[in-house]
């Protein structure tokens, strides 16, 4: 298990899983969140009336200094620490449809409208999104002894104790093995792979011997790529028309192979986005350029293949 979670491709839904836990913990207490709780509502509700150009009465919503700055009518619509202060608040709680926020729209619901009050309540904090911000790592929880043998369970047992629950019981050793195999290679394993683990003695070893195993397999890449595939877009057709044959299965074949050899992350987009640039471009990093080629393309009659090179 330790190299599962050392491998570097495993770091993004290593870093979900902590972030959701994270998530979970913020949850009870009762800050507000801009980028979880308020800004999807600004979303929704008011952004397209107050949203830099189109600042309808003087109000963007667009950055926290467009928010805090007096509005056309000389009124504050956000006050930081005073929800009946801040004119926005006011406008959302009318009844009158001409002067209610948003207007000509449905009311926002009233806890909505609380969520709002928190907010500006605490200080109307602006977070930076998520993906301006520096990884910063966190303190791990003291956990009781137990169960939770790495940091992720640490977090996991942490939140477990917050909310009054207790872990299930570790499953049995088949089911183990069944739930593995099919996770990191989509696939039952061999009967060689399995015997070996369900009549090891030691099950911690054991357990360790058979994440390599089934990260050793080529059947790992295989079932993995297949997610990054699937945000590429990659097609053996080009999607238009008759949707004709496209011959890329090499890119497909590069990426299967990245992950096997466990990538680190910046060259596996570096190179796809601009291997053909890098210097000494091996044939391998040329291939991976055909990122930019799953695009739908179109080459009937009348096309122009130069806007369907550059699209």
């Amino acid at each position: 298990m330790r190299r599962l979670l050392s491998r570097k491709i495993w770091l993004i839904p290593v870093a979900l899983a902590l972030g959701l836990v994270l998530l979970l913990a913020l949850s009870k207490d009762d800050r507000v969140s801009f980028a979880a709780d308020v800004k999807p509502l600004l979303n929704k509700h008011c952004i397209s009336c107050h949203g830099g150009v189109k600042a309808k009465g003087g109000f963007s919503l667009l950055f926290r200094e467009d928010a805090l700055r007096p509005t056309k009518n000389g009124k504050l619509a956000i006050v930081p620490g005073d929800p009946e202060g801040s004119e926005m608040i006011r406008r959302l709680q009318l009844s009158d449809p001409e002067e209610r926020m948003p207007y000509q729209h449905q009311p926002l619901a009233k806890e909505d409208i609380n969520t709002l009050k928190r907010w500006i309540k605490q200080g109307a904090v602006w977070e930076t999104h998520w993906a301006y911000r520096s990884v910063v790592l966190p303190q791990v929880p003291q956990a009781e002894k137990g169960w939770a043998i790495n940091d992720v369970d640490r977090f996991v047992s942490d939140e477990l104790r917050r909310q009054g629950l207790t872990p299930s019981a570790e499953a049995s050793r088949p089911v183990l093995l069944r739930r593995l195999s099919l996770d990191l290679i989509g696939l039952y394993p061999d009967s060689a792979v399995a015997a070996a683990y369900l009549q090891a003695n030691d099950s911690n070893a054991a357990y360790e011997v058979l994440v390599d195993s089934l990260l050793a397999s080529p059947r790992f890449g295989e079932k993995w790529a297949a997610m990054w595939l699937d945000i590429a877009r990659y097609a053996d057709t080009k999607g238009y028309e008759s949707d004709g044959h496209r011959n890329i299965w090499r890119y497909r074949d590069w990426v299967i192979d990245a992950f096997n050899r466990d990538m680190p992350y910046n060259q596996f987009i570096t190179e796809q986005m601009a291997g053909d640039l890098l210097p000494n471009p091996t044939d391998a990093q040329w291939m991976a350029t055909a990122y930019h080629r799953n695009s739908m393309t179109n080459d009937e009659g009348g096309t122009q293949n130069e806007e369907f090179r550059v699209a």
